[in-house]
């Protein structure tokens, strides 16, 4: 069983893409909708809430854990690798997959990374491109209110369109490849291409499904026979996470129960 996590609704474009990739395991989302938003949280607040969910995930049976949230993965992969790796587990984040698929399309200009404002902050996106590519230019840009409108389900018309140009209007011309490094911001990829007409846009949800597929597979455990199942648990409101997770996944995420988010474990203490 694959264990996946987000603060909120988000991740569901990465258990999406994971159940097309890998259709035989078993998937377990957990949404941390009574801690959502991570993006505007403190490092040490996020690496806090996400240990309790990776502890909890891992006490579950899990055999891995994807993080589907871009700020965990950025402040809490390296505590939940080293937690994880105590139980045999193995852990994937969402910003590797992103940006070497982004740099192995990349050929000119710079490169963007949009995202939260913790994501944007925590600068994992920023200092992994210039590691591998350091002649590269990378321009970051928080998107904020991209969060609210998906949720809302703006995703077309006029008034993303104009929260794009804001953001993204003065990019035109000068980026070549675009990293979608926010779970929410595929499903406003129509608005981004139209304001970015001349750019790549890389959506690490579909990065992270190829690369964990292909980790996977490597050791014999990502295909088999069976159908799998997915099932869903998250720490507070169930009814919207259930009637907005529809538009991330073109059906209501069911079966899902609400869950009482227990402290971590002891061996997911003091990494």
């Amino acid at each position: 069983m694959i264990g996946v996590f987000d603060s909120g609704i988000g991740g569901l474009t990465v258990l999406a893409a994971l159940r097309h990739a890998l259709p035989s395991q078993d998937l377990l989302y957990l949404g941390d909708t009574a801690r959502v938003p991570y993006g505007t949280r403190s490092p040490e607040t996020v690496v806090r809430y996400s240990m309790r969910v990776g502890g909890y995930l891992a006490s579950e049976g899990i055999q891995a854990l994807v993080v589907a949230c871009n700020t965990a993965t950025t402040h809490a992969l390296p505590s939940l690798t080293a937690a994880c790796a105590q139980r045999g587990i193995r852990v994937f984040g969402v910003v590797e997959p992103g940006v070497q698929e982004a740099l192995t399309a990349h050929e000119r200009g710079a490169i963007a990374v949009l995202g939260t404002e913790g994501t944007i902050a925590g600068g994992a996106y920023q200092s992994m491109i210039q590691e591998r590519s350091p002649q590269t230019e990378v321009i970051a840009r928080p998107c904020p209110i991209f969060v609210p409108l998906v949720e809302e389900g703006w995703c077309t018309g006029e008034v993303p369109e104009q929260i794009a140009e804001t953001y993204l209007g003065d990019l035109r011309g000068k980026v070549q490849t675009v990293i979608l490094g926010c779970t929410h911001y595929p499903l406003l990829r129509q608005v981004i291409a139209a304001t970015l007409p001349e750019a790549n846009l890389v959506d690490s949800a579909q990065a992270t499904a190829r690369f964990v597929a292909q980790e996977l597979e490597a050791t014999g455990t990502g295909r088999g026979q069976r159908q799998g199942r997915t099932e869903y648990r998250v720490t507070d409101h169930l009814e919207r996470f259930q009637r907005v997770g529809e538009s991330f996944l073109g059906h209501a995420p069911s079966p899902t129960v609400w869950i009482d988010l227990p402290e971590a474990p002891p061996d997911f203490i003091g990494f």
